[in-house]
C-alpha cells in the first residue's frame, strides 16, 4: 500500500505529464519537505529531480539547473559510480547546461556518461550511439564541424550494426549527419543523408510527426544551396502544414516557418507565392500586435519587396511608406530601445530611398537618402557602415540627376569620413574597396569638367586599391578602368587608351 508521500509523488508526476507545471511544482515541493524531515536523502534527491524536470519542460533551464545539481550532488556522495540514478543526473545536468549555452559544463558529463555506458555496457551498444549524438551537439554549438562529424559517423555507424537501415535511431543519425554536412556547405552529401532520414522518419513516424519538420527545413536549405530549387519548393508545403498539425496555425514556430518559405519563394524568383504567404504573415500579426508595431511594419516591408519583385511599384510603394511610419512613429515613442528603434528606422528609410532608385524617381530617392545621411551623421561612430552606404547611394542619386557639384561635395565627404575613421593607418579590404568605387564616381565628374590631372590621380588611387584587394585581374575593377581609357583617349593618349580597353574587355569577357 502507498505512503502519503508515495501518493503526493505520483500525484506530483501525473500533473507534470499533464503539463499542469504550478499544481506539480507545489506537489513536488510537498514531497520534497517530507523527505527531508524523515532524512530519506535518495527520496529528496528524486523530488529534486522532478522538480527540475517541471522547470526544463518549460524551458526554464537557469530555474532546472540548482534542483538537478542539488539531485546529482546527493545521489554522487550515496551510489556506485554506475548506479541508473547517476546515470539519469549526468543526463539531466549535461542537458541543461547544453541548452543554456554552458558547454565546458555539459561535455565532460556527457564523456562521463559516456565512459560509464563503455564500462557497464561495451562500446559499440546503442547507448555510447546517444552519448556521440550529444558530444556532436556540442560540437556543433562550438563551430566544431568536424569534430562533430567525427561523432555523428561513429553514432550511425553503432547504429546501423546494431538496427538496420531502417530503425527510427538510423534517420536520426542521418539528420544529424545532414545538419553537418550543410554547415561545412557540402550540399550534395547533405540533402542525400537528409532524403533518407526524411523516408526512415516517414515510415517509421508517419507523415505528420513533428521532428519530420528540422530534417525539411535542412533538406530545403540543402537542396536550394545545390541549385534544385524546384525539388525544394515541392517540399515547402509540407513543412509548412507540417509546423500547422503539430502546433497549430498561430504558433510562433509556424509565423517562423512561414517566413522562411516566403523568403525562399521569393530567393527562388516566385514573388506571386511570396506575397500570398506575406500578406497571410501580415494579418497574423496585425491580429497579434494591432497596427503599430514593428513586427507588422516588418511584413509590410516583405510585402513591399515581394511586390517590387512582381513589377507592381504602385502596390509596393504604399506599404515601404506605412512600415517607414510605424518605425518612425515607435522611435519618437519608445524610451527603454531608442538604439534598435532608430537602427529600424534608418533600414526603413533606406528601403524607401532603394526602391524610387529602382523605379528611378531619383528626385524622391534624392530627399530620402539627404534624410538618411542626415539622421545617421547624427551619430556617427554607431552608424558608420549605414552612413558610408547613404554617402554612396546619395552621391549616385545626384549623379543620375546631373548635379555634379553637389555630388561631389558628398563624395569628398565620404573619403574624409572614411578617412577619419581608419585607425594606425591600416584600412579593412571592405574600406578600400568603398574608398575604391567613392573615387571612382569622383573621378568620373571630374572629367566631365575637364580637370583630367585631377581625375587622373583619383582612377590610378582607385585602381591601385582595388588591385590590393582583389588582384590584377578581377571583374570589378572594368568600371574603372574604363573611366580610365577614356580619361586616356581624352588626353590623346590613345596608344595606352586602347590597351587599358583591351584589358577592360578581356574582364568583362571573364565575367
Amino acid at each position: 500500500m502507498k505512503t502519503n508521500l508515495e501518493k503526493t509523488i505520483a500525484s506530483g508526476i501525473e500533473a507534470l505529464q499533464a503539463e499542469k507545471f504550478k499544481e506539480a511544482q507545489a506537489l513536488f515541493q510537498t514531497a520534497l519537505k517530507e523527505a527531508e524531515s524523515s532524512q530519506d536523502r535518495l527520496l529528496a534527491a528524486h523530488c529534486l529531480d522532478q522538480l527540475g524536470e517541471t522547470y526544463f519542460q518549460q524551458d526554464q533551464y537557469g530555474q532546472a539547473e540548482p534542483y538537478y545539481a542539488q539531485a546529482y550532488q546527493i545521489r554522487r556522495q550515496l551510489l556506485t559510480p554506475g548506479h541508473e540514478d547517476i546515470v539519469s543526473s549526468l543526463n539531466n545536468l549535461s542537458a541543461v547546461y547544453f541548452f543554456q549555452g554552458k558547454h565546458d559544463l555539459s561535455k565532460p558529463l556527457c564523456e562521463q556518461l559516456m565512459a560509464i555506458y563503455q564500462t557497464v555496457l561495451g562500446r559499440d551498444h546503442p547507448e555510447i550511439a546517444t552519448c556521440m549524438i550529444n558530444l556532436g551537439l556540442i560540437a556543433m554549438a562550438e563551430g566544431k564541424f568536424g569534430q562533430a562529424e567525427k561523432y555523428y559517423l561513429q553514432a550511425h555507424r553503432i547504429r546501423l550494426s546494431s538496427f538496420g537501415r531502417q530503425h527510427t535511431l538510423v534517420g536520426n543519425s542521418l539528420s544529424h549527419l545532414g545538419s553537418v554536412y550543410l554547415e561545412q556547405q557540402r550540399f550534395a552529401e547533405a540533402s542525400d543523408a537528409l532524403r533518407k532520414s526524411v523516408a526512415i522518419l516517414e515510415k517509421n513516424l508517419g507523415h505528420e510527426h513533428p521532428d519530420l519538420g528540422k530534417v525539411l527545413n535542412n533538406l530545403i536549405e540543402a537542396l536550394e544551396a545545390e541549385g534544385k530549387g524546384t525539388e525544394a519548393e515541392q517540399l515547402c508545403p509540407r513543412l509548412v502544414s507540417l509546423k500547422e498539425i503539430s502546433l497549430g496555425p498561430a504558433h510562433p514556430k509556424v509565423v517562423a516557418c512561414l517566413e522562411k518559405v516566403a523568403a525562399f519563394y521569393l530567393r527562388q524568383n516566385k514573388p506571386e507565392e511570396s506575397a500570398k504567404l506575406y500578406q497571410r504573415l501580415l494579418a497574423m500579426k496585425r491580429r497579434t500586435y494591432g497596427n503599430d508595431h514593428p513586427e507588422v511594419a516588418r511584413q509590410l516591408t516583405n510585402l513591399a519587396f515581394a511586390e517590387q519583385s512582381l513589377k507592381l511599384p504602385a502596390q509596393a510603394e504604399p506599404l515601404f511608406l506605412q512600415a517607414l511610419h510605424i518605425y518612425e512613429n515607435n522611435s519618437r515613442q519608445s524610451s527603454g530601445n531608442v538604439a534598435v528603434t532608430h537602427a529600424q528606422f534608418l533600414t526603413a528609410l533606406r528601403n524607401l530611398a532603394t526602391f524610387y532608385d529602382t523605379d528611378r524617381r531619383f528626385s524622391k530617392s534624392e530627399k530620402e537618402w539627404r534624410r538618411f545621411v542626415q539622421l545617421a551623421e547624427a551619430s556617427p561612430d554607431k552608424y558608420a557602415d549605414m552612413l558610408i552606404t547613404g554617402y554612396d547611394r546619395l552621391a549616385s542619386c545626384l549623379i543620375e540627376q546631373n548635379k555634379s557639384d553637389e555630388a561631389q561635395t558628398i563624395l569628398r565627404k565620404a573619403l574624409q569620413f572614411q578617412n577619419n575613421k581608419i585607425k594606425d593607418g591600416i584600412k579593412s579590404s571592405a574600406a578600400i574597396y568603398q574608398q575604391a568605387s567613392f573615387l571612382t564616381k569622383l573621378a568620373n565628374i571630374l572629367k566631365q569638367e575637364h580637370r583630367f590631372a585631377e581625375a587622373e590621380l583619383h582612377y590610378k588611387e582607385a585602381l591601385d586599391g582595388l588591385v590590393k584587394v582583389l588582384g590584377a585581374t578581377h571583374k570589378d575593377l572594368a568600371p574603372t578602368m574604363e573611366g580610365y581609357a577614356d580619361l586616356l583617349a581624352l588626353t590623346y593618349r590613345e596608344a595606352e587608351a586602347e590597351h587599358m580597353r583591351a584589358c577592360t574587355r578581356s574582364l568583362i569577357e571573364k565575367k
